[in-house]
C-alpha cells in the first residue's frame, strides 16, 4: 500500500477537522489564472453537387461502423393552401409510412428492422427533413430505401387516414397546456393570424386534404435542386458519392424552384391580449415584439444582451423571481432566424393574483436594459457563458454538417459561426446598451396572457390598454361534416334497432349497470413493441375506471361523468378539459351504452350503404351524438351483429 507523506497527512487531517490552512497556502478565486481556450480544429467536409442540383456534404469517420444521413428539403408548411393547413405535415409523415411504388410502409419497417436501421421523414414550417442511419455494411440498403421514400411515395390511403387521426388528436389537445396556448397565440400576434408561418391546423383543414393533394405537394415541392444531403461515418468519400449518384442522380429537376417563405410586415404596436383558461391557478405570460434576421451585424451584441437580461441569473431572474418573488419561471431572449424574423419575448409564469404586477416588473427590466450598462460581472458571465460553451457547436459531426447545409442554403459564409464568436469577444457594455436601445421597444409591446382572469389581483386594463379577449375555442369537427337525408336517418334507426335485438334486446341492455372488460394492447415505440394488459370497469351511463399494467407502473384513469383524473405512484393529476371531453365521447362510443340509449332521439344515426369489411359484407352506420362524438359502426349484413367500429 502506498504510504501517505507527513504533509499529506497534515493536510488531510486539517480538512477533516475543519481547521483552516495557513493563509500562504490559500488562493483567492479572483487570483486564479486560466489559459486561453485551445484553438479548435474543425473538420472540413467534402462538398459535391450532382448534375440535377442535389448538394452533398460528406465527412469520413471510421471510428465506428456506422453511417448517418441527414436531408434538408426546401419546402415547408408555409406552402399549404389556407383551406388545407396541415398538408405539408401530413405529406412529410406519410412519405415514410405510406409506402413506395416498390414497398408498402410495413414492408419498409420490416426491411429496416431486419438490419437495425432507420429512415424517417417530416416537414416543418420552413423546411422538410429526412434522416437515415445504420451499420455501414448496409449502407446501400439504407441509401436505396431513403431514395425510394423521398422520390417514389405512393401515400397509401390508410396511412393518410391514420395521419389525419393523429392530427385531430393534436388539435383536440392544443388547449390543454397554457404554455402551448401562449406560444401559438403570441406567434399570431407577431406574424399575423393568417400568416403562412403562424397558421395552425383545424379539423376542417385536415378533413379537406385528399390523397391527390399529397401527391401534388410532393411532385411540386420535393425537388432535387432544393435537396441537401449530409453524410458522415464509416465510408470512403468517392464510394459514397457514387452510391448517392446511383440512387439520386437520375432524379429529374423540378420545372420551377420552390418559393421562399413570405416576408413579414410588422407594425410596432401596444396590445394586451387574454385567453381564458379557468382550470389553472397561475398565469402564463409572453411580452415582446418582432425579432431579427440572421446576418444582422448586431447579433453578437444581442447574444450578450440576452444573457444579461433573460439568461439564468440574469436581471429578470434576479429581480422578478429572486428579489420580488413574483415568478416560478422567468426568461427572455431576442431571437434571430434565417427564414423569417425571429421574436423578442419575455416569458414568465406567476400566481394568478400577481399577474399585472409580474408584467409591470418584466417591462421595467426591459426598460432598464436600455439605460443601465451591464456591470463587469454581468459582462463576464454573459461573454464567458457563450465563449466557454462554443465548443459544443462542434460536438457531433451531424451538427457540423447540418449547420453547413443551413449556411449554404441561405448563402452565408462557411465561417459565419466563427465570425459571431469573434464579434462576441469584442462586445463592450456600451455596445449592449446601444443594441438594447435600437432593438428593444418597451413602448411598443404585445402582451399575451393565458390564465383565470377571475383570480387576477388587478384587471389587465390597469396596464393602460384595451384588453383583446382571444377566443381559443376549438371548432368542432362535426361542423358541416355529418350530412344525412331523412331516408338515411330512418333506415339507420331501423338497422340499429335490429342490431340491438340480434344481440339480446333493448330491455336486457338497459338492465346492465356495469361491465368489466379485459384487453391486451400492443404499444409500438422506437425501442420496440410492448404489450400492456388493460382492465376497464364501466359504470353506466358515463363513468369508467381503467387500469394499465406497465413495466413503469400501473396508471389508473378515472372519469366520473364530469371530471377525469390519473393516478400513479400515489399521485393524482386532474386531466385537462380536452382529455376530459375525449373521455366523455369515449363513453358514448361504448357499445353497451350505445345499445342502452338506442331509443334516444337526441343523437343521429344514418345508414350509409353496404360495403366490404375485409371479406365480410357489412352495413355502415354513421353516428353523431349529443356531445359531438362522431363514429362509424359496421353491422354484419346477414346477422346485424356489430362487425367493427
Amino acid at each position: 500500500m502506498k504510504r501517505l507523506s507527513m504533509l499529506q497527512l497534515l493536510i488531510t487531517g486539517a480538512l477533516v477537522a475543519g481547521i483552516a490552512l495557513p493563509t500562504a497556502a490559500q488562493k483567492k478565486i479572483e487570483d486564479l489564472k486560466y489559459p486561453s481556450l485551445n484553438k479548435m480544429e474543425i473538420p472540413e467536409p467534402e462538398r459535391v453537387t450532382l448534375d440535377n442540383g442535389v448538394r452533398l456534404y460528406l465527412l469520413e469517420d471510421q471510428t465506428l461502423p456506422l453511417v448517418d444521413l441527414s436531408v434538408r428539403m426546401s419546402c415547408g408548411s408555409f406552402l399549404d393552401p389556407a383551406a388545407k393547413v396541415g398538408l405539408a405535415v401530413i405529406t412529410g409523415s406519410v412519405m415514410r409510412t405510406g409506402g413506395t411504388q416498390s414497398m408498402s410502409g410495413d414492408d419498409i419497417d420490416a426491411r429496416l428492422e431486419a438490419i437495425g436501421a432507420s429512415v424517417e421523414t417530416g416537414i416543418g414550417t420552413a423546411s422538410g427533413s429526412a434522416s437515415a442511419n445504420g451499420l455501414s455494411e448496409y449502407a446501400e440498403t439504407i441509401v436505396s430505401v431513403l431514395a425510394d421514400v423521398m422520390r417514389h411515395p405512393i401515400f397509401d390511403e390508410d396511412k393518410i387516414d391514420l395521419a389525419r387521426t393523429e392530427a385531430r388528436a393534436v388539435i383536440s389537445r392544443r388547449n390543454d397546456d397554457p404554455m402551448q396556448i401562449n406560444v401559438r397565440e403570441f406567434r399570431k400576434l407577431i406574424y399575423g393570424a393568417e400568416s403562412p408561418i403562424a397558421r395552425y391546423m383545424e379539423y376542417a383543414t385536415v378533413e379537406a386534404i385528399s390523397h391527390q393533394d399529397l401527391v401534388d405537394f410532393h411532385a411540386q415541392y420535393v425537388q432535387p435542386q432544393g435537396t441537401q444531403i449530409a453524410i458522415w461515418g464509416d465510408f470512403k468519400t468517392d464510394e459514397m458519392v457514387a452510391l448517392i449518384t446511383q440512387y439520386f442522380g437520375d432524379w429529374s429537376r423540378g420545372a420551377v424552384d420552390v418559393p421562399k417563405p413570405p416576408e413579414v410586415d410588422y407594425d410596432f404596436v401596444n396590445s394586451v391580449n387574454y385567453a381564458e383558461k379557468t382550470d389553472v391557478n397561475q398565469s402564463n405570460i409572453f411580452i415582446g415584439h418582432i425579432g431579427g434576421r440572421m446576418g444582422d451585424p448586431d447579433y453578437p451584441a444581442t447574444i450578450v444582451m440576452n444573457t444579461v437580461l433573460g439568461g439564468f441569473g440574469g436581471r429578470l431572474f434576479g429581480e422578478v423571481r429572486t428579489t420580488q418573488g413574483l415568478a416560478y419561471a422567468v426568461a427572455g431572449t431576442y431571437s434571430f432566424s434565417f427564414s423569417q424574423p425571429g421574436m423578442f419575448y419575455v416569458f414568465t409564469s406567476t400566481k394568478s393574483e400577481q399577474t399585472v404586477q409580474a408584467i409591470e416588473s418584466c417591462i421595467h427590466e426591459i426598460e432598464r436594459m436600455r439605460t443601465e450598462p451591464p456591470t463587469p460581472d454581468e459582462m463576464t458571465r454573459a461573454k464567458d457563458g457563450y465563449l466557454n460553451s462554443f465548443v459544443f457547436n462542434f460536438d457531433t459531426q451531424g451538427e457540423i454538417l447540418g449547420r453547413m447545409m443551413t449556411y449554404d442554403y441561405y448563402d452565408f459564409p462557411a465561417d459565419y459561426l466563427q465570425q459571431i464568436k469573434e464579434g462576441v469577444e469584442k462586445v463592450t457594455p456600451e455596445d449592449v446598451v446601444d443594441v438594447a436601445q435600437r432593438k428593444l421597444h418597451p413602448d411598443h409591446l404585445q402582451i399575451m396572457v393565458t390564465g383565470n382572469g377571475a383570480e387576477f389581483g388587478a384587471p389587465l386594463a390597469d396596464l393602460g390598454y384595451d384588453v383583446n379577449v382571444i377566443d381559443i375555442t376549438i371548432p368542432e369537427p362535426s361542423a358541416g361534416k355529418f350530412v344525412a337525408t331523412e331516408e338515411e336517418l330512418a333506415k339507420g334507426r331501423d338497422m340499429l334497432a335490429k342490431s340491438v335485438e340480434a344481440c339480446g334486446g333493448l330491455s336486457e341492455f338497459k338492465a346492465v349497470e356495469a361491465a368489466l372488460r379485459e384487453s391486451k394492447v400492443t404499444v409500438n415505440m422506437p425501442q420496440g413493441s410492448m404489450s400492456v394488459d388493460v382492465t376497464t370497469l364501466d359504470v353506466f351511463p358515463d363513468m369508467t375506471r381503467q387500469v394499465m399494467k406497465t413495466p413503469m407502473g400501473d396508471p389508473i384513469v378515472v372519469f366520473n361523468g364530469t371530471e377525469g383524473w390519473m393516478q400513479m405512484g400515489g399521485n393524482t393529476q386532474m386531466m385537462p378539459a380536452g382529455e376530459t371531453a375525449d373521455l366523455a365521447k369515449s363513453c358514448e362510443r361504448n357499445i353497451i351504452r350505445l345499445f342502452q340509449t338506442s331509443d334516444d332521439p337526441d343523437y343521429q344515426v344514418a345508414f350509409k350503404g353496404t360495403e366490404a369489411l375485409g371479406e365480410t359484407e357489412v352495413h355502415r352506420l354513421d353516428f353523431l351524438t349529443v356531445s359531438g362524438a362522431q363514429f362509424t359502426m359496421f353491422l354484419n349484413s346477414d346477422t346485424y351483429r356489430p362487425a367493427g367500429m
